[in-house]
């Protein structure tokens, strides 16, 4: 018995040794000896709808992700304020599905906490997220019998090459079709329907409302203005 007493005195000594080269450590460790508790390190409360935050700073979040959309419906007031407090706007638009932040303007200015990144888009990202939106404008007039708009990589190439009649032009267009598309997905606006990663002209995809929002009324007038003077040039 006397062994194991020394053999344990002689553990806890270089233990404690080891422990004092490091202060924050070793008054933890004094501390808890001293109480005869062991230390259990502080454990945040996690708050029930911080995935559903995270999501959101993350990019758009549509009813299609139904965990999180589900928890956005439950915990809407609680999220609002919480982004109210770091100066973000959080926009929910049930009837079309999806919920995006916005950064309020601290200043006359316009200056934001710089939070939600910005992403100046190109002039052929920003002319596709147009001609879809005026077809999405087309669709809701014309189609009462479907609630999404579906269109296919070959209709979106015939309607970029109205814009481009330089032949040149055209087969960089082509070239650089894919990519433009994917950039207007990661932007949220459109959903490829298919998982693989091969590119096809029938390739499928649903047009999200969401571009309603961030291409309102004024800004389509706008741009459609630029884009029949660019025709007609």
């Amino acid at each position: 018995m006397l062994g194991n007493a020394t053999l344990c005195s002689s553990v806890f000594t270089s233990f404690a040794s080891v422990v004092k080269k490091h202060s924050f450590m070793s008054n933890l460790f004094s501390e808890a000896h001293q109480s005869g508790t062991a230390y259990m390190p502080h454990v945040a409360r996690v708050q029930p709808w911080a995935r559903c935050a995270a999501r959101l700073l993350r990019g758009p979040l549509f009813d299609d992700e139904e965990e999180l959309w589900h928890k956005l419906s439950i915990y809407k007031t609680e999220l609002i304020m919480w982004f109210e407090q770091i100066a973000v706007e959080l926009i929910i638009d049930q009837r079309d599905g999806y919920a995006y932040l916005k950064q309020l303007e601290l200043d006359d200015k316009g200056n934001t906490v710089g939070l939600v990144q910005r992403r100046p888009l190109s002039y052929e990202v920003t002319l596709l997220c147009v001609i879809l939106r005026k077809m999405l404008d087309e669709f809701e007039l014309n189609d009462t019998s479907n609630r999404n708009l579906y269109i296919t990589r070959k209709l979106l190439r015939v309607e970029l090459e109205t814009f481009f009649k330089e032949k040149a032009n055209r087969m960089k267009l082509i070239k650089e079709l894919n990519r433009y598309i994917e950039e207007v997905a990661e932007l949220g606006y459109l959903k490829k329907l298919k998982t693989d990663s091969t590119a096809s002209e029938d390739d499928r995809f649903e047009v999200r409302r969401i571009l309603k929002a961030r291409f309102d009324e004024d800004t389509l007038q706008y741009f459609l203005t630029q884009m029949k003077g660019d025709i007609e040039a």
